[in-house]
């Protein structure tokens, strides 16, 4: 697209000052929701997400770079990659999406989320590819294959997405492994979450991190969840935080770095939240 000949100061928002204009900018790209299956053109000119196998709607604020030649040129991008979450249902729609971003685009993907909904013990195929695609190693094997290190660089935060347990045909067992597997394989984050459905005064009375929250049952393997969320955020014990939040139906279990905690998620937290006796209640959301 061809430079601006028009300055088009009739508007007033362009005649604004430029610190200014580009917060409105940012602020028009972001969205409180996880974009499912996002589909990117490449100079990111456009951002729309998949809804029932079909191109849905933009994504609010990216039709911002199409309505005049000037805001196409001086709009900063970046914030729609850096300030969304990134959701996927499957490996090939994560490397298609990352894949089509021109330049160093795909360096300014912070925050994706795995979708498990499409795992299926009749294709195991699907949850091998996840495996193979979060396997972080550094020999010389690990070069040669796709993986999610190597395609988004610049990833902060990881989600795993197993709120559909109930109907993902799989056993729980299956299910608690292939979470496990998928945790073991990751390292150097600042932020890991997992995601499980929670519905109930039952779930309620659980621990967070307990297994019946993401497979379904508590009878399905070791129960070392947390230990393996710990491993796979970067830093020493005491720069890291254990976090849960219990809404709608849903629990977001997660280890976080302080750093990221506080300059990314909750500017306000201060203490970990403490029970009087271990008899009581888990609250709602803690840490």
């Amino acid at each position: 697209i061809a430079p601006p000949d028009n300055s088009q100061l009739q508007s007033p928002l362009l005649r604004l000052p430029p610190e200014i204009k580009h917060m409105i900018y940012a602020l028009c790209f972001v969205t409180d929701c996880s974009l499912l299956d996002p589909i990117a053109d490449p100079s990111m000119r456009t951002l729309k997400k998949e809804k029932n196998g079909s191109k849905g709607v933009s994504i609010p604020g990216s039709n911002l770079l199409q309505t005049c030649r000037r805001v196409y040129h001086e709009v900063d991008r970046r914030p729609l990659l850096t300030e969304n979450s990134f959701c996927f249902t499957s490996v090939d729609r994560v490397r298609t999406f990352l894949k089509s971003l021109d330049g160093d685009f795909s360096t300014y993907v912070q925050d994706i989320e795995i979708d498990i909904r499409r795992v299926h013990s009749n294709h195991p195929d699907r949850a091998r590819e996840w495996l193979h695609y979060l396997a972080w190693g550094n020999g010389s094997w690990a070069q040669n294959l796709a993986s999610l290190r190597r395609d988004a660089v610049g990833l902060k935060c990881l989600r795993l997405n197993f709120e559909s347990w109930p109907r993902v045909p799989m056993f729980r067992t299956e299910l608690w492994d292939l979470l496990r597997s998928m945790l073991s394989r990751l390292e150097g984050l600042d932020r890991i979450v997992v995601i499980g459905a929670s519905k109930g005064s039952n779930m309620a009375r659980k621990a967070p991190w307990s297994s019946v929250h993401f497979v379904g049952g508590d009878d399905v393997g070791p129960d070392d969840l947390v230990p393996r969320l710990w491993s796979a955020v970067q830093g020493s014990d005491d720069t890291k935080v254990i976090r849960w939040v219990r809404e709608s139906g849903r629990i977001h279990l997660e280890v976080v770095s302080t750093a990221y905690l506080l300059k990314r998620v909750d500017g306000n937290w201060s203490i970990p939240s403490s029970r009087s006796s271990h008899t009581d209640p888990w609250p709602e959301s803690g840490s």
